[in-house]
């Protein structure tokens, strides 16, 4: 409890990292990057070329999501992961890509796009992340087939700045995949919780205990009427603690909440303080759980 709501979490406050479960996290995630973006190219060049490219970027990407999320957040010793008995149960046509939700979830971890990408099986969603991702060796370039999507940043506002244009082509991209029915994942806070102090420091006095969303998905949900779950995940800092390189056993818990319909609110900063809100408690009652 007392790393799980701290806006910003103390490094000191964590066990320390075990050698045996740092090892074999990396060890599989090199391998499910290097298994999948093998996959993909042997899919891609194989049955592929029978396939839309709609439909080869779903396959690739539940590559992505099997291969490199699952094989990290599954076959890593002491690491366990489990969706709460009491989550929202997405219904069959959002699982099956027919119709699309955007999935938004807090960050306090590098281990949150593999814990929400794992944990939101069997649904297809593409993922919202720095353009630097998609260079890694192996697993960028298994992102970049799946069809995720990449927003540049440079070198103004500590980092965080956007290379012009990157997020208009970002988001018109993300409303051709909205559209055609499958689902978006993000993380609206855009930052780790701990990784910028005034950001978090600001997260501590609001009632979410969650640094500011980003509007922009917002702004998108209302104009194409697609529903917002947030997704609350704890324990992933428990694994892979801002500040660290050391993987520590642990368990992470994720839990939907119900959506919210974009008509219910007149302004997309209305719905993106509504999701802030609703994300923030239904993480502070996973936090009450443990």
């Amino acid at each position: 409890m007392r790393t799980a709501l701290a806006c910003p979490p103390m490094l000191a406050d964590y066990p320390r990292g075990s050698r045996v479960t740092t090892l074999c996290f990396y060890a599989n995630m090199v391998t499910g990057f290097v298994l999948t973006w093998v996959s993909q190219l042997v899919v891609t060049y194989t049955i592929g070329l029978l396939m839309t490219k709609e439909r080869r970027g779903r396959v690739c990407g539940y590559l992505v999501r099997i291969g490199c999320a699952g094989i990290v957040t599954s076959l890593t010793p002491g690491v366990r992961l489990r969706r709460s008995a009491d989550s929202w149960i997405p219904p069959p046509e959002v699982v099956s890509g027919e119709r699309a939700a955007i999935f938004v979830a807090n960050h306090r971890s590098f281990m949150d796009p593999f814990a929400l990408g794992a944990g939101l099986l069997p649904i297809e969603a593409k993922y919202v992340a720095k353009a630097s991702i998609f260079t890694v060796p192996f697993g960028g370039w298994a992102m970049r087939r799946a069809g995720d999507l990449a927003i540049a940043f440079d070198a103004s506002k500590g980092g965080w700045g956007t290379v012009k244009g990157s997020v208009g082509k970002m988001l018109a991209e993300a409303s051709r995949v909205l559209e055609a029915g499958t689902s978006v994942g993000l993380f609206p806070e855009g930052t780790r919780m701990g990784y910028d102090l005034d950001k978090a420091m600001e997260a501590a006095g609001h009632v979410s205990k969650l640094m500011p969303f980003k509007p922009a998905f917002f702004d998108l949900a209302k104009k194409l009427k697609v529903p917002v779950v947030c997704v609350a995940m704890r324990g992933t800092d428990d694994v892979w603690p801002v500040g660290s390189n050391m993987i520590r056993p642990a368990e992470i818990v994720i839990k939907l909440a119900a959506p919210l319909d974009p008509d219910d609110f007149d302004t997309d900063k209305d719905l993106a303080e509504a999701a802030r809100l609703l994300l923030g408690r239904t993480y502070q009652s996973l936090c009450k759980d443990d």
